[in-house]
């Protein structure tokens, strides 16, 4: 149907709490990652054994230290916006006239005449002056819930893992012999693929995101494959 696209999708996820694009990244990231190890793996002329062993270290490995900086990421920039609220919320009770004289300037700053700015300013301030000051200064209306870190970092390690899993599963399954060069073919159309993901969901030229995706996932697999072979 024509309402489904891309930003619609992204602001139902969005409600339920998940960053697609996000998680998209994350999926790139793995399958970038995990393709470079390999191709390097097997231009070394490692066993099966030592490829699948090397495999699941990236994908628990990588998989832990994206969720953790997820998690990270997230729970700072809780603790910041709550830094924010209060900080504001301080400086209303201490002097709630000045406050909204700042909140008034903020509004004629960006374009409004004085009267309208000052309507507009009280209006918002009766409803909720902190919410009024945080979302006129830092685009921050209300802190979201303190738990958010958790499923983000889950959300993110999966992610990662899956994306690993794709050139791992290449190697495992190719016949020796075509290995290689199948497996960075795969990778090319996977990344190929998250790369119209990411584009669809953020409305940005598709073209560019694939291009940019196969480049660049293309260089760390030959760049894997120059280094194994110097190890061989």
């Amino acid at each position: 149907m024509s309402w489904v696209n891309g930003s619609w999708v992204k602001g139902r996820l969005d409600a339920l709490g998940l960053d697609a694009p996000a998680s998209v990244v994350d999926v790139n990231d793995g399958i970038t990652s995990a393709a470079g190890i390999a191709e390097g793996f097997i231009s070394a002329g490692v066993s099966a054994r030592t490829l699948l062993l090397a495999g699941t270290a990236v994908i628990l490995a990588g998989g832990s230290a994206v969720a953790g900086a997820r998690y990270s990421e997230v729970r700072t920039e809780w603790e910041v916006n709550r830094a924010l609220l209060d900080e504001e919320r301080a400086s209303i009770e201490a002097d709630p006239a000045g406050e909204l004289e700042e909140l008034v300037g903020i509004y004629e700053a960006k374009g409004l005449d004085e009267r309208l700015a000052r309507q507009v300013a009280e209006a918002l301030t009766e409803r909720d002056p902190v919410a009024a000051h945080t979302d006129a200064e830092f685009r921050l209306e209300t802190l979201g819930p303190k738990s958010g870190a958790l499923p983000a970092a889950v959300t993110a390690g999966l992610c990662y893992g899956i994306g690993a899993a794709v050139p791992l599963a290449a190697m495992s399954w190719l016949p020796v012999g075509d290995r290689q060069s199948l497996t960075f073919v795969i990778v090319i159309i996977a990344l190929g693929l998250t790369g119209w993901l990411a584009a669809w969901l953020t409305g940005l030229p598709v073209l560019r995101m694939v291009r940019r995706n196969a480049l660049l996932g293309g260089a760390t697999m030959v760049a894997g494959i120059l280094v194994g072979l110097g190890l061989h």
